[in-house]
């Protein structure tokens, strides 16, 4: 069910970015170029992490899911990113405290009802060691795209 959402031209890998708040306007920037979202989805984006952080933090490493509101998506997608550097989010778990982030998977969910089971896939995979370590040495996002394609 994940590889329908997620998206060739929507794989980030090896960028850098000083902070949240830079990645989040750019990746809501390029969805915006797009066409897969509207306008004031970066800053529903920004808002949602605020004050309802998505951050994961697993035994090797850690991950977000940041994901934005209906109202904003015109084409449904997942998109995935690994940093080049980590950047801070907050924990979902424990709001006050700040981790380093490397992984992201963007949800852009349309509000038909399959978003649940969707977020309880993705939450499946990314405790799979032996896909994010292929997805931690994957040199291209071709490579990186492989075992993404496989869920």
């Amino acid at each position: 069910m994940l590889q329908e959402y997620i998206k060739e031209d929507l794989i980030f890998i090896d960028q850098y970015y000083e902070d949240r708040q830079q990645f989040f306007e750019e990746i809501a920037a390029t969805l915006v170029s797009k066409g897969y979202v509207t306008e004031g989805f970066g800053e529903f984006l920004q808002d949602r992490e605020t004050n309802y952080p998505t951050g994961l933090e697993l035994e090797d490493y850690n991950v977000a899911i940041p994901h934005g509101d209906p109202q904003f998506i015109i084409k449904p997608f997942i998109a995935v990113a690994r940093l080049k550097e980590s950047v801070c989010l907050y924990r979902m778990d424990d709001p006050e405290e700040a981790i380093p982030v490397k992984f992201f998977f963007f949800l852009g969910l349309d509000s038909g009802g399959n978003h649940l089971q969707i977020l309880k896939e993705i939450m499946q995979q990314i405790q799979n060691k032996d896909m994010i370590e292929q997805l931690l040495v994957a040199p291209t996002e071709e490579a990186f795209l492989l075992p993404l394609k496989k869920l």
